[in-house]
């Protein structure tokens, strides 16, 4: 897991649907990093082989050589300030609330030796743990990372700062198509940080064909001849949404008897999984502990780094689309100090070297040249970049009063 490669990000989807999230626990200063989900919405487009951008290695900021002319000194002096803001406002620390898994640790520690701030971070397993602390009040944390629905609930309920995008100049940055979303139409809320795809991770020295159906997972027949080797996440609205799906539902469903099919299915399904995990399925299917497991198209792409039999698919039925987002709470003790740290995030270097270590799909256009060959084959070679035809059985996840079901859903399924 920590082993990275350096990469080209050749895609730019054009998101008919665009961009959950997911990751372990623990406390650190710079620690690893995770996920997110259906509207009808713009479509990224997936750049081919042929269409690969000019490559280049990620780089390190330009040192300007030694001089004794005054002159010299000014453009690294520029540099810096634009990196950190005014470094007079900045605070002493950062509290980031972040998915494990989803950072590579070492973008911390550059911006503390950048710009003097030490980064603190804490992780979540979900965004429903997320929302909680964050609608509790008096977090302390100045930077979280919500998947798209999350954004949405969090905004409704007043526990955001309305960003102030003078402070965030690299939003320029940005794929135009990644914004504007469902959740937050005029990105008053959140920045794209990273997006992927939710479907099945699976072994190839035992599905010699790609599983192209839930089936593998849902129909009694299937699943319990890989009995205990087969891992769903631990999510509400992924598992019972996939459960939907499958029984040809929509993946937002709210009727009481399609929850009822969902929940039935789910529980005949039960006796054969090896369980519920977002927090260390990376890990289970690298070691071969389980041979299939729901996954997020940018885990199972940390998997196969470490085991190059996995692979990954979006079943004919569909799956998930999902882009996880910068945002503030309302409350942040230090709102200037973030909103900084978040620019920092959509600087070129910086971004790729994010996409490099999290293996997500970059939303900045800036970052996608200093992606590597090893990134992209990866990538492509295990299956996760969606193309045109896969993008249109993508979904993303919404929130509504009604949608409180799939938690009594999960809640009866848990206690069973």
């Amino acid at each position: 897991m920590k082993r990275r490669l350096l990469f080209p990000l050749i895609v730019i989807l054009v998101l008919s649907v665009s961009l959950a999230a997911c990751g372990g626990q623990a406390k650190t200063s710079a620690t690893e990093a995770a996920p997110a989900q259906q509207q009808a919405a713009p479509e990224p487009t997936a750049t081919t082989a042929q269409a690969t951008p000019t490559q280049q290695e990620v780089a390190q900021e330009p040192t300007a050589e030694p001089t004794a002319e005054p002159v010299a000194e000014a453009p690294a002096a520029e540099e810096t300030s634009t990196r950190c803001g005014d470094k007079s406002k900045l605070s002493d620390t950062l509290n980031f609330f972040n998915w494990a898994d989803y950072i590579d640790e070492n973008i911390l520690t550059q911006f503390e030796e950048e710009c003097g701030v030490k980064v603190v971070m804490d992780n979540y397993t979900s965004n429903e743990e997320l929302i909680a602390k964050i609608a509790a009040g008096n977090s302390g944390y100045d930077v979280i990372v919500p998947t798209d629905y999350a954004v949405a609930i969090m905004a409704d309920r007043g526990v955001l700062t309305e960003l102030n995008k003078d402070d965030i100049p690299n939003i320029k940055n940005l794929e135009p198509k990644t914004m504007g979303m469902y959740y937050d139409p005029e990105n008053k809320y959140s920045v794209p940080y990273q997006w992927s795809t939710t479907g099945l991770a699976y072994n190839t020295t035992v599905f010699s064909e790609p599983p192209d159906s839930w089936a593998a997972v849902f129909d009694p027949e299937q699943v319990c001849q890989h009995k205990g080797f087969v891992s769903m996440l631990d999510d509400s609205r992924e598992t019972i949404g996939k459960a939907l799906l499958y029984l040809g539902y929509d993946i937002n469903e709210t009727d009481p008897a399609a929850q009822k099919e969902a929940l039935d299915l789910l529980t005949a399904q039960k006796e054969c999984i090896a369980g519920y995990n977002s927090e260390n399925f990376i890990q289970t299917l690298a070691s071969e502990e389980v041979v299939m497991a729901e996954a997020w198209a940018f885990a199972a792409a940390l998997a196969r780094l470490d085991n190059e039999n996995i692979a990954y698919v979006i079943p004919k039925e569909g799956g998930t689309i999902w882009q996880d987002n910068m945002a503030i709470p309302i409350d942040a003790p230090h709102p200037y100090t973030a909103h900084v740290f978040i620019n920092y995030i959509l600087e070129p270097d910086i971004g790729a070297q994010l996409t490099e270590w999290a293996f997500g799909f970059t939303p900045n256009m800036a970052s996608e040249a200093l992606l590597s060959d090893d990134y992209y084959n990866l990538m492509k070679e295990g299956g996760m970049i969606p193309d045109e035809e896969t993008f249109k059985r993508l979904h993303w996840i919404e929130r509504s009063p009604g949608t409180e079901i799939f938690n009594d859903t999960w809640t009866a399924l848990k206690s069973q």
